[in-house]
């Protein structure tokens, strides 16, 4: 960490102005990629990133480097005034934050997942080829891990550090004419096997049964893969800073409103440490859980700081990038669960769709009501 602060404070003295911000982020990351139940590529890769921010005269200039030699920094620090100097001062910013608040401290960091190696997941991954070739399954899908180190700071003095790990897999089971899909994502270790047997489950259940459904309404039952790709989408088109204030946005004109029904409650939660916890943006502000949806009354969208100063709304701490067009994205969205459990959710419906994931979708057609096809 006191390499990467030595970095950032180099871009920051390079940055010659009162107002910037820095990231460093670097990254050991592994992937293993497989088909027809057989891994046909191991990928390994080592990376690091440096961004600036600054601010001239209220207007932000951004730039990056993946080099971080004295020169190189102070190069980058050029570019990024010299954008400042070409774009439009942010109307109504007060300035970066200050800090004066602590992040919480976050189980982020797993060394048996940052030190997992391309053989044992090469193991683990046979285990399951093994156990559905007896039925004449194959398998698609990848198992990655990685362990990333990210760095903050800016020229009022704030400091953030967090080492965090990352455990993905998503494993397709091809049975005859059938398939099933099945993923999972953690901090920690995941079990390979389990989602493995998912997958097969899924891709036996209605083996043999074919049917075309009618042009007609069905209730649907939509599993965390699909609710997430719906939720991926309404990031881009309802969530952010930026549709707020460009008026896409469905928050606008309804805060404090009814907009969906009272059993929706919807919340950005860096905290919870069921998800993937972290505990501040990259703007340095410590994150804490933000209500966008309470009891289906729209309470905020998730902004930035520069897009709240503009729009006069408290930040959110929801900067995932610096100088993201965004102005804002919400990363550990969940919604409130329910009393039923997915098997009685099942038994409750007469005439229904159960949807694993969902593919090609397009969420602009209609940002305002967030109507999707898929």
């Amino acid at each position: 960490m006191n390499d990467s602060y030595a970095i950032l404070d180099e871009a920051l003295n390079a940055a010659n102005t009162s107002e910037a911000d820095a990231v460093f982020i670097s990254t050991d990351q592994n992937i293993s990629r497989f088909a027809n139940s057989t891994i046909h590529q191991n990928m390994s890769e080592v990376s690091a990133e440096l961004t600036l921010r600054v601010f001239v005269d209220g207007a932000m200039g951004v730039a990056s480097t993946t080099s971080f030699a004295p020169e190189e920094i102070a190069q980058t620090a050029g570019v990024a005034r010299e954008a400042a100097k070409h774009s439009v001062p942010l109307a109504g910013f007060a300035g970066l934050y200050r800090g004066g608040e602590d992040a919480p401290e976050l189980p982020t960091y797993d060394k048996s997942t940052a030190t997992l190696a391309p053989a044992e997941k090469a193991r683990a991954l046979r285990a399951v080829f093994e156990k559905g070739r007896a039925d004449g399954m194959h398998f698609a899908g990848s198992y990655s891990n990685a362990a990333t180190s990210v760095v903050c700071a800016n020229t009022h003095g704030v400091r953030r550090s967090c080492r965090v790990t990352t455990a993905e897999a998503t494993i397709i089971a091809i049975h005859a004419e059938e398939s099933g899909y099945a993923t999972a994502i953690d901090r920690h270790p995941i079990d390979v096997i389990a989602i493995g047997d998912e997958a097969m489950a899924k891709a036996t259940l209605r083996a043999g049964v074919h049917e075309t459904i009618d042009n007609e309404p069905y209730d649907v039952i939509l599993e965390p893969p699909a609710i997430a790709e719906v939720l991926e989408w309404m990031n881009m088109i309802t969530f952010s800073g930026q549709s707020f204030e460009d008026g896409s946005s469905f928050f606008v004109d309804n805060i404090g409103k009814q907009v969906v029904g009272s059993n929706l409650t919807l919340a950005d939660d860096a905290l919870d440490p069921r998800f993937l916890p972290f505990p501040f943006d990259l703007e340095g502000l410590p994150k804490r859980r933000v209500t966008l949806i309470e009891n289906g009354i729209a309470r905020t969208p998730v902004v930035d700081k520069a897009y709240a100063d503009r729009l006069h709304m408290a930040p959110t701490a929801n900067a995932w990038a610096l100088g993201s067009s965004e102005h804002g994205v919400a990363l550990h969205l969940s919604i409130a669960a329910g009393e039923s459990s997915r098997e009685e959710l099942i038994r409750s419906t007469r005439r229904g769709v159960w949807i694993t994931r969902f593919n090609y979708v397009n969420g602009l057609l209609e940002p305002k009501t967030a109507l999707m096809t898929a």
